[in-house]
This record gives C-alpha cells, sequence and structure tokens, in this order.
C-alpha cells in the first residue's frame, strides 16, 4: 500500500513539474514575440500588455497574443519561433 502510495505521488510531482516547465516555455515565448511587435514597430514599449492565447508546434513553436494597449483597441499578433528566436511575426486579420 505505501509503495502504491509512493508511485502516485512521484507521477503527481512528474506532472506538476512538467506543466509549469511548459508554462514557463509559453511565458518566454510570449515575452519573445511581445518584444518582436516592439522591434517591428507594432508596437511601443511600455504602452501595452501582452496576453496568450494559444500556441502549438513541434521544433517550430506558432504563439498567437493579444497586444492590449492602455488606450485603443487590442491587436492579435501570431509569431513562429524556432530555437528562442522570432522567425516570423504578423498581424492576425
Amino acid at each position: 500500500m505505501l509503495n502504491k502510495t509512493l508511485v502516485t505521488a512521484a507521477a503527481a510531482t512528474a506532472l506538476t513539474a512538467g506543466a509549469s516547465a511548459s508554462a514557463a516555455d509559453w511565458t518566454k515565448n510570449v515575452s519573445l514575440c511581445a518584444t518582436a511587435a516592439e522591434n517591428e514597430g507594432l508596437v511601443t514599449a511600455g504602452e501595452y500588455r501582452a496576453k496568450f492565447l494559444r500556441g502549438g508546434g513541434g521544433a517550430t513553436k506558432t504563439i498567437s497574443i493579444e497586444l492590449i494597449p492602455h488606450e485603443g483597441d487590442a491587436m492579435e499578433a501570431v509569431c513562429k519561433i524556432r530555437r528562442g528566436e522570432v522567425s516570423e511575426i504578423e498581424l492576425a486579420a
């Protein structure tokens, strides 16, 4: 019984650790995409916040973020990220 409890606890810990690492990766990707939007002149630094919408992919991640300005209408940006660098950014229609 104790062995079964330990196995269950270890599995739960592994799943939680995996989810945390994944969340950290997506947070990093949101930041990369937002910085690329600033560099492209789509938004002004410090004048907006970025919100994760969706993401996926294998070696090349595709991430959608919402760029929400302090004043005005929000816009959606889609970034392709490979090896920690944004290879493409575009505004969604």
